[in-house]
């Protein structure tokens, strides 16, 4: 939410009002403003004069705030200790390390923000913020440090270091092949439930693609069910809803705890993966050289 600057008081008067109002004492709020009294009542003058309203009554040995005073005390006292708050965060973190990750949501959520506490125990003098996006040009905007998206390693003006290839092969839950049958045959799978990632990224792999890479050339006739965003695919696989493509390291904690397994031993392999980008149009900051270094050896 945006304010209009043109409506604020004069920002210097509110705490002066503030402090004058909690001692309800122009000479009190003049010591703790290492003001002196005359500077604490020119700037309630300001303030009064420029809301057209008395914020005090005053008397010759204390001033009480009047109705206007009371609401506007009621007001600013909560937004100034907000901003005080503020300021202190900045201070205690704004010189220190820190850095702006961006990744899709696929890797972010199944196989980084798992691993992600390794990272902050080895370097907890790093601050990290992490921002999840499937709008590629958004993950390689200047807001952020480092990226880390599926693709062929080619971004014009970044430096690209493979994290892990793409290796893809079918993936169910133990419950679906218990209560459908074993699936005898890669064959077979044109004629059960498919769960299709629906995603407008051009380079990731469909079933009739997969299919098609495994010789398999007939019409899926199965049911099938469409799902664009690919952790909501592995959870309705999860549930057994049907089979899905299973992308290798995005499944690997699944088929290791037991919650998906491997439908049929086919499985196809492409040039694409996942890359860890860096710019190349700015120097590489110190936490983001330590991440990328970890990151490539997690």
């Amino acid at each position: 939410m945006y304010f209009r600057r043109k409506r604020l008081p004069p920002l210097g008067s509110l705490t002066a009002f503030e402090a004058a109002a909690r001692h309800e004492s122009f000479t009190r709020a003049a010591e703790e403003l290492h003001l002196t009294q005359a500077a604490i009542s020119r700037k309630l003058k300001v303030l009064e004069d420029d809301l057209e309203v008395r914020l005090f009554e005053r008397s010759n040995r204390r001033v009480r705030l009047t109705a206007d005073g009371r609401q506007l005390l009621h007001a600013i006292a909560p937004a100034l200790a907000q901003l005080a708050n503020a300021a202190e965060q900045v201070r205690a973190t704004g010189g220190g390390l820190r850095i702006n990750i961006a990744c899709d949501q696929s890797i972010a959520a199944l196989w980084l923000a798992p691993r992600l506490e390794h990272f902050r125990d080895a370097h907890p003098e790093i601050a990290v913020r992490l921002t999840v996006s499937d709008d590629e040009a958004f993950c390689l905007s200047d807001s952020h440090d480092l990226a880390i998206i599926h693709g062929s390693g080619d971004w014009p003006g970044f430096d690209a270091e493979r994290l892990f290839g793409e290796r893809i092969f079918p993936v169910c839950a133990p419950t679906f092949l218990r209560d459908h049958g074993p699936v005898s045959s890669v064959g077979d799978l044109t004629h059960t439930t498919l769960i299709e990632l629906e995603d407008d990224h051009w380079d990731w792999i469909n079933w009739r693609v997969w299919l098609t890479e495994v010789g398999i050339d007939h019409p899926i006739e199965g049911a099938r069910l469409q799902i664009n965003n690919y952790p909501m695919v592995l959870d309705a696989a999860r549930r057994g809803q049907g089979i899905a493509l299973g992308w290798a390291h995005l499944v690997d904690d699944d088929l290791a705890a037991g919650t998906l397994v491997q439908a049929v031993d086919e499985e196809i392999t492409t040039g694409a993966g996942y890359f860890v980008l860096t710019p190349r149009d700015r120097p590489t900051e110190p936490s983001a050289r330590a991440f990328a270094k970890w990151v490539l050896g997690a």
